[in-house]
Order: structure tokens, then sequence, then C-alpha cells
């Protein structure tokens, strides 16, 4: 999970997107007016995968006003464009968010974070694939043994409307202060004949401090 510093301005929005990309780009241009893939994702921090770095730019021009945030999209490639379009990721309030997103949905979550110390307070199970050969078999472990797990609450006070969080196992602890994760939606399982609090968890790629 990367910490993303929303910009403030479209000065700094496209002096940092239009990057030239990797030395290995070359057929993207630093400071062109043109936003490429290549230079997305160096921006993003990935290498692959363009769903990922569609989630890092929603997330980075969050702070900018409509207006502002169209200047830097009139930039972006065709391509980028046509992936926004076809998978946009979603920003939808703690409140309705077991009622409104599928498993696989981009989204864009915001509240305060209180990390679950207690293993035994949520029992949720995940699954993961597990590939031997040409075969594909899945399985469930505890969520806590793959991820750092959160309640994501919508107000600071307890007992608010709240959603689960997956950060990255030994990522830097964060505190109840108004935070906003881009991530994707996984399924959550629980033990049959247990209480079922939730039914979907964010799995956290990128996060921003207000």
């Amino acid at each position: 999970m990367r910490r993303v510093e929303p910009y403030k301005t479209v000065t700094g929005a496209l002096r940092s997107l239009d990057n030239g990309g990797r030395f290995y780009n070359l057929l993207a241009k630093a400071d062109d007016g043109r936003i490429t893939s290549a230079e997305l994702k160096k921006a993003a921090g990935v290498t692959a995968g363009r769903d990922r770095a569609v989630l890092f730019l929603s997330l980075a021009v969050s702070g900018l006003e409509a207006e502002a945030q169209d200047r830097v999209f009139s930039c972006l490639s065709d391509e980028i464009r046509r992936q926004m379009q076809k998978n946009p990721p979603r920003r939808i309030p703690i409140t309705r968010f077991e009622t409104e997103v599928s498993s696989g949905l981009p989204v864009i979550v915001e509240g305060y974070p209180r990390f679950v110390e207690d293993r035994t307070e949520f029992q949720g199970f995940i699954i993961i694939p597990i590939s031997t050969g040409k075969v594909t078999t899945f399985t469930m472990i505890p969520i806590f043994d793959q991820f750092d797990v959160y309640e994501l609450h919508s107000d600071v006070k307890p007992g608010s409307g709240k959603t689960i969080i997956a950060t990255v196992r030994g990522s830097s602890r964060l505190d109840c202060v108004h935070t906003t994760f881009a991530g994707v939606v996984r399924e959550l399982t629980f033990v049959p004949d247990t209480e079922a609090p939730h039914s979907y968890y964010t799995e956290a790629l990128y996060y921003a401090i207000d």
C-alpha cells in the first residue's frame, strides 16, 4: 500500500504525470501535453496493470476542483480514457458499502480507521488461489494471515457505520484520522453458523491522509 499526496494544482499534477515514463518507454516524452499509460504507471509506482494506475490517478486528483480534474483528464491518452470509462473507481459512502459493491469493483472509500488488535473479535476468511502446475485450486485462510485489518468508521465516534480495510502486513500503523483509501473490493467469508457482520472488504492499494 502506497501513500498518495493529492495534487493541489493542475500544474503540479501535469508535472508529475507527464513524466516521460521509464527509461525503456521510448515512445513516451515528458512535458508533451499527453499522459500515456507508461507515464501514468510510473507515477503510480507500478510496472503492469492499468487498473491500479487508474486507482492511483482517481485518488491523486481528488483534491482538485472538477474543472481542474477535467483539465488533467483532457491530457490522458485514449487508452487510459477507455480504461476509466470501462471500469471507473466508484466513491461509495461506508453506510451504503455493503449494498452497493461487488467483488472486484475498484472503489474509493473514506473514514476513520481503527486497527483490529484482537483477532478473536473478527474471524473473517478470504479465498486465495493456489497454482500447482496447470491446475489452480482455491483455499480459505484467515484474513489476518494475509493482511493487517482495520475497521473503517464513517465517524470518529465509536459505533458509527463501518467497513473493513485490509492493508499490507507490517505496513506503518494508521492513526484514527480521516483517511481516504483506493483499492479493490474482495469477498469476505465466515465459518457457517457464525455471525457474518460483513460480506466484503477493500484491499487497499493507495491511501491519503487529510
